[in-house]
């Protein structure tokens, strides 16, 4: 029997999916589809959508999925793009033609996002009023939305939105029910384990000290993954921030049992284990038993996207190894991005 946790936290979803987007019609009679940003923004958007720029890469994930490739008409910048491109183009043959937005000082070149004629910008912002925010709006007259995903109900309700400014609800359902379906692999391991059973992990941010505070999508994966988060017996207010800092003599008394890294190209789990400049680390459980673990591909572990059940069922591989020996990942792996992108892992060939 599901727990009442489980069916309020359903409830919610959906309605917030039910209250996110209203249709209307402007001044001149034309549809518009109104929904509301990860900032609490209401905004008005032409309906159905049929020109988006994308600045953030993430977000751009999810229009992926819910078949939304004809309708992105420019793209920001792309991280690791050695390594995402090739699944961009595999999904989308006119990816090379899409305008690219370059920056300038941390500002959007807004000649060149005014090339790809955008009625909707989604870019990274938690703030109604930042500098992006407000010169794409007022030199541009185009509205923007602001993602910013602090949990996976936030990628749930991400996909819903998208998929219906476009007006393609029924792949946005599916897209919902793949992404519930592929997360209960893991969850219905991990929501009966015990707090006894449950190791303690530290996820370590590229700043090293940088954690996942208990309000962000970090803490939930540790969660779902059978962790639980050291943040929780931290006594500091900042451990309800999304990337609290704390002190190596903190750390030490927090103990993980686990040591999880985000992928860093300067750093390995070794060199923490065992590095001299990490000497003051040695007494804590994760280092002495070498239960330090590192993200080895962004792509797959790319939790702000639909594809975050991968990183949750790694992760869960990772640290909860006995209650997850049969899973097997490759196959998970290549299964999820066929049910979302309709290519195969690795490769990118047609399913």
């Amino acid at each position: 029997m599901k727990s009442i946790a489980h069916m309020m936290f359903v409830l919610g979803l959906i309605i917030s999916l039910a209250f996110s987007t209203a249709m209307a019609a402007d001044s001149n009679g034309n549809k518009t589809i109104q929904v509301t940003d990860d900032r609490g923004r209401t905004i008005d958007i032409p309906y159905p959508c049929q020109r988006i720029v994308f600045l953030v890469e993430n977000a751009m994930n999810t229009m992926y999925a819910v078949g939304g490739a004809d309708h992105i008409a420019g793209i920001g910048d792309i991280w690791m793009p050695e390594q995402r491109e090739p699944l961009f183009r595999a999904i989308d043959p006119g990816f090379d033609q899409k305008v690219r937005i370059s920056k300038e000082g941390g500002m959007v070149n807004l000649e060149t996002l005014a090339k790809a004629n955008p009625q909707l910008v989604v870019l990274w912002s938690v703030d109604w009023d930042d500098d992006v925010t407000r010169s794409i709006e007022e030199n541009l007259a185009v509205p923007t939305y602001g993602v910013f995903i602090d949990s996976t109900a936030d990628l749930h309700r991400q996909a819903d939105i998208f998929g219906r400014i476009i007006g393609n609800e029924s792949r946005t359902a599916r897209v919902l029910d793949i992404m519930t379906e592929y997360e209960k692999k893991v969850t219905d391991v991990t929501s009966v384990m015990t707090d006894t059973d449950k190791p303690k992990v530290y996820w370590m941010w590229g700043d090293i000290l940088g954690t996942a505070g208990l309000n962000s999508t970090a803490n939930e994966l540790i969660e779902k993954a059978g962790g639980v988060n050291v943040m929780q017996y931290w006594s500091n207010e900042t451990r309800s921030m999304e990337h609290p800092n704390l002190n190596l003599e903190s750390l030490v008394q927090l103990n993980p049992d686990v040591i999880y890294m985000w992928y860093n190209t300067n750093l390995d789990p070794e060199d923490v284990i065992s590095g001299k400049d990490f000497e003051g680390w040695k007494e804590i459980n994760a280092v002495k038993n070498g239960r330090v673990f590192e993200v080895q591909n962004p792509l797959i572990f790319d939790f702000h996207t639909p594809r975050y059940p991968l990183a949750l069922m790694i992760m869960a591989k990772e640290i909860n190894p006995d209650k997850f020996q049969d899973l097997d990942l490759d196959a998970e792996i290549d299964s999820m991005f066929v049910d979302l992108y309709s290519v195969h892992y690795p490769g990118f060939a047609a399913a």
